[in-house]
């Protein structure tokens, strides 16, 4: 994934690892930043799966 905000790149596990201290436990379903904290919605299955049909690869990990 890419981080809209600061344009770093991460993986889902670091995504999961930075919402460990949140208070919602997960329950909000957002992405958020390892590095800079953004909170971003999380990619539907649609997208996802029309991202691996078109063969972008821009946003995945």
């Amino acid at each position: 994934m890419i981080c809209p905000f600061c344009g770093r790149t991460f993986d889902a596990e670091a995504a999961q690892a930075a919402c460990r201290t949140c208070t919602m436990l997960g329950g909000c379903k957002k992405v958020k930043c390892p590095h800079c904290s953004y909170e971003m919605p999380a990619e539907t299955s649609l997208v996802k799966w029309l991202r691996k049909k078109l063969g972008k690869g821009h946003g995945q990990s």
